[in-house]
This record gives structure tokens, sequence and C-alpha cells, in this order.
């Protein structure tokens, strides 16, 4: 194992086809660590629910639009922060996860159709910030890997 924290930038049309090269290349810099299946499936549920969304959302499924995803593994702990930059229509996820009560009032009886990757997201990251810069939703998460 290296001592050095790595980094590395992609950046992928809007398409769910997109999805298997991203995490592909999260994985491939995870190999060296020997993650549990367990821990890389919980970290693919999020970056999947996250990229998913944009697409579905921010830009209502049109596939020539960009999605910039950064991430950066750390070492002691081993953690990995992934932040997902779009120009999709702005949302800020935090707000409702911070206020569960007015999420669940928001989504009501459509929960089966939406709305519980908020949950997932929120229950499997030890960190998570949202910030608007430029018109551009910029989310950011931590998870601790071991």
């Amino acid at each position: 194992m290296s001592n050095k924290n790595m980094n590395n930038e992609i950046t992928v049309y809007s398409s769910k086809k997109e999805l298997k090269h991203i995490l592909y290349c999260i994985h491939n810099d995870l190999k060296e660590y020997n993650l549990s299946n367990d821990c890389k499936f919980r970290l693919s549920v999020v970056i999947e629910e996250i990229f998913i969304n944009i697409i579905k959302h921010g830009y209502k499924n049109v596939e020539d639009n960009k999605v910039k995803m950064s991430y950066e593994i750390e070492e002691d702990p081993l953690a990995i922060t992934v932040e997902f930059v779009d120009e999709g229509i702005l949302f800020n996820p935090v707000i409702y996860m911070d206020n569960l009560d007015l999420y669940m009032e928001i989504i009501g009886s459509n929960y089966k159709e939406s709305g519980l990757g908020i949950l997932i997201i929120k229950n499997s990251v030890d960190e998570i910030t949202y910030k608007n810069d430029n018109n551009q939703n910029m989310l950011k998460f931590k998870k601790i890997l071991e």
C-alpha cells in the first residue's frame, strides 16, 4: 500500500451507460486495499444513487450533458471522498437529509416511485455536503472504508 493520498477526476455524459465506467475507475483504484464485498457494494450503491438522480432529476434523462466526478482516497483511516458536479436543475438533497420529517411530507405516497435514495445515501456515508457555485450542483460525500 502506498502512503499518499490518491486523487482522480473523470467527466462523463449524463447517461446510465457511464455508471459502469465510473464504478470501474473507483473500484480499480481501491483494489490494493482489499475491501470486503459488502464495503464495495455499499459504496457502489451510494455512487449509483447520486449519479442516477443527477441524470433523472437534474438533467431529466437528457444524455448529452456532462457530469464531473472527482475522488480522493485517503489512508489512516482509509476513506474515500467523492464529489459530483453537474449543471442540472439546482437541488440540495442535504436539506432533506437534515429534516427527514419535511422530506417524508413532501414525497408522501410517492415514495414507491422515488425518494428513498436520499435516505439510503444519508445512512451510508459519514459526511455529506452540498453547495451551489456558478449554477453548478456540487455534492460531496466522505465514506470511511474500514
